[in-house]
């Protein structure tokens, strides 16, 4: 058993922003991992305005969100969705607002 613990306490402690291998990821870990691949998706689609592809992970993303619960963050997507379903032309500043806030989200995790 002193050996076990020896090795363990030798390590240093995870950094949290890498990423962690499959192998120590927990439900919570996996959601979070997804929600950050999700958000570099968002944004990436973002930036060269495929709107398509930020309304399908967007949409994702909050079936994710709803499973965890996760109110806020729900909110968020909502507010991504309902800046791009307005059926007029999509409202740039008022979408990347709107992604911000969901990053904010995230970041709070």
């Amino acid at each position: 058993m002193d050996e076990m613990n020896k090795s363990k306490g030798s390590q240093p402690p995870p950094d949290p922003l890498l990423p962690l291998d499959e192998s120590e990821l927990g439900l919570d870990d996996l959601f979070l991992a997804s929600a950050r691949h999700d958000l570099a998706g968002i944004e990436q689609a973002l930036a060269s305005r495929d709107y398509s592809a930020v309304q399908q992970t967007t949409h994702r993303l909050k079936g994710a969100a709803m499973i965890f619960r996760m109110a806020a963050m729900v909110d968020a997507t909502l507010h991504i969705e309902a800046v791009l379903n307005t059926g007029l032309a999509v409202d740039q500043a008022q979408l990347e607002a709107a992604c911000a806030a969901l990053r904010h989200q995230i970041e709070l995790l």
